[in-house]
């Protein structure tokens, strides 16, 4: 009984060039810039998603509102922190694991 030869692998795709506007210090310059706007869209998500599970906590104890979007408002909330919490951590621990690399 002959065993078949293992295929060969094949090739991966070629990615695009990168393109980068001007030199190296003004490409970090809008990298950090499109992260930074990055980071902050988070934050304030996060912030409205607490805002609106707030607001709909007060509307349902002032007997207005429905029960279940209040719910589905405060457990959206608890899980965008609960993300944003370990992404955070995770950023953090890269970082220091970087900054403790000797080279």
């Amino acid at each position: 009984m002959p065993i078949a030869p293992i295929p060969a692998v094949p090739s991966l795709p070629t990615l695009p060039p990168l393109t980068t506007s001007g030199s190296g210090a003004a490409g970090a310059g809008t990298g950090a810039g499109s992260f930074s706007a990055l980071l902050s869209n988070a934050v304030n998500a996060l912030q409205s998603a607490q805002s609106t599970a707030s607001a709909a906590e007060t509307q349902s104890a002032a007997g207005q509102g429905n029960l279940a979007d209040t719910m589905i408002a405060a457990t959206k909330a608890s899980l965008d922190t609960q993300v944003t919490t370990d992404v955070l951590d995770k950023a953090l621990a890269s970082f220091t694991s970087i900054m403790n690399m000797t080279f």
